[in-house]
């Protein structure tokens, strides 16, 4: 779920949606009208509910913004999340083996 999601009423989506359509008269002060709309909801929004960090993992931003991009730049996040997932797996290996060796070192 995004953000907007969370805090827009379908209603005020829609509106976003149907906005090109209108008389161009009309666009600025509908565009202000949804951004001064959602200014508020974010407000109610974060004085309903405080604040929760996502994990600062890699693969959580890369799923989170997954979703927002074209095929090609999915194509590359779905690489950054192998190579990121490859590289901890990669360094939790090479932990394993380099406590092995320090214990030896010491015995």
């Amino acid at each position: 779920m995004t953000f907007d999601d969370a805090i827009l009423p379908k209603e005020l989506q829609m509106m976003k949606a149907f906005l090109p359509f209108l008389p161009a008269g009309m666009q600025k002060m509908l565009a202000i009208y949804i951004k001064w709309t959602e200014l508020q909801k974010t407000i109610e929004y974060f004085s309903r509910n405080p604040p929760v960090q996502q994990s600062p993992d890699m693969g959580n931003l890369m799923k989170c913004m997954k979703g927002l991009l074209s095929p090609e730049e999915q194509s590359q996040i779905e690489q950054f999340t192998d190579m990121f997932e490859n590289m901890d797996m990669y360094r939790e290996m090479f932990e394993g083996f380099s406590s092995a060796f320090t214990s030896e070192q010491k015995e």
